[in-house]
């Protein structure tokens, strides 16, 4: 007779990643290299993983610019990337507001980014207080500097203390984010070095082989 010996499965943390695309988005452009903007999300968020984790979701919240179809057409095609490799990309709105302009004096038509930040913070709340025991969220990777998540993380600190959060501050905006710094237990800068080693192909493929996204003309890099 055979003896056996019962082996307990090793636990694997979950990770769960959150980024706010256009803070991200903005501090990429400051940067003035177009390529590094046909990033690979997944790949990024992966690039935070501690031995033994697993990634069990990656969240990008954006709104389209609809009055700008060069954009919009470039911004649906990384879209359409991003759902390739297993993004989920919450889409919002932009809305048009009048606000008194104090350098015309005079009230002035400007256009406003609506509900990516409630829809951001909402499902964060969501996914670390529904979650069922074996899909508990362990550690939340959050890519964003913007202080207005300050309530967000200490909502969760204080609700799911087990819970471990990394603020990884877009390049070039720790010194904004250090409210988020504050109350989360680990921050640092994402460099432009890290994000190089996350780009896209040229051609992203589906799991079946089908190219479904193209990189725009503006984010092709000279090693294409």
């Amino acid at each position: 007779m055979l003896a056996t010996t019962n082996i307990k499965a090793e636990y694997m943390p979950k990770v769960a990643c959150y980024i706010d695309g256009f803070n991200l988005y903005h501090a990429i452009d400051a940067l003035n290299n177009d390529r590094l903007k046909w990033l690979d999300l997944r790949l990024l968020a992966e690039s935070f993983l501690r031995p033994g984790d697993t990634l069990q979701s990656v969240a990008y919240f954006t709104a389209l610019m609809t009055w700008d179809q060069t954009k919009v057409n470039r911004h649906r095609e990384y879209i359409n990337a991003l759902k390739a490799h297993n993004v989920d990309c919450i889409v919002s709105k932009f809305q048009r507001t009048k606000k008194h302009c104090q350098k015309n004096d005079r009230y002035c038509h400007f256009v406003e980014e609506k509900q990516t930040d409630v829809a951001f913070s909402a499902r964060i709340l969501s996914d670390c207080l529904t979650a069922t025991p074996q899909a508990q969220i362990d550690r939340i990777i959050l890519i964003t500097a913007d202080s207005d998540q300050v309530p967000t993380v200490a909502a969760i600190r204080g609700l799911k203390p087990n819970i471990s959060i990394l603020i990884a501050c877009p390049p070039g905006r720790k010194a904004i984010a250090k409210e988020l710094g504050y109350v989360a237990q680990d921050s640092r800068e994402i460099s432009a070095g890290r994000i190089e080693k996350c780009l896209f192909p040229r051609n992203v493929k589906d799991g079946n082989g089908k190219v479904v996204a193209r990189s725009p003309a503006k984010y092709q890099s000279p090693r294409y």
